[in-house]
């Protein structure tokens, strides 16, 4: 069992929580997290606790993640993944923010490569072919791209 010594709120652009155990900072968290998972000051920690709240500490920073990549325009699921593992995050929290996004409606390949055939169309015309192969260099599924480019 360790204890929580302090909790220190960060500065500047991140805003994270710093998590310090017997008196020796240990990891920082998501504001939200700290405050979801009600941890104070002078409170004990079992070891299997602090695992549990570091996964949901890693699953809630990749949401972020991906929720910020979303901001700027629609992607398909193989896009968000992949980014997703460039930024280091593990297979275990990418696949529970994805289902999350999924049930969410944020994430859905056919809505996207509707939309990707719409703005082609509007804004920077291209063959169906040219079409096609950018949604498969996209990571859409091929019966997707032939019912959007259809």
């Amino acid at each position: 069992m360790r204890k929580i010594t302090a909790l220190h709120n960060g500065k500047g652009r991140t805003k994270r929580v710093s998590v310090f155990l017997d008196g020796k900072f240990a990891f920082s968290l998501e504001p939200e997290l700290v405050a979801e998972e009600k941890l104070e000051v002078e409170q004990t920690l079992p070891a299997d606790r602090i695992k549990e709240i570091a996964a949901s500490n890693n699953v809630k920073r990749c949401y972020n993640a991906a929720a910020l990549f979303l901001s700027y325009r629609p992607h398909s699921e193989p896009e968000i993944r992949e980014r997703l593992h460039r930024r280091g995050f593990d297979d275990d929290g990418i696949e529970t923010v994805m289902g999350k996004l999924k049930r969410q409606n944020l994430v859905n390949d056919t809505a996207f490569a509707q939309f990707w055939k719409e703005n082609r169309e509007s804004f920077s015309p291209r063959s169906q072919w040219l079409t096609r192969l950018e949604l498969r260099r996209k990571g859409i599924d091929d019966q997707i791209i032939d019912e959007a480019v259809a």
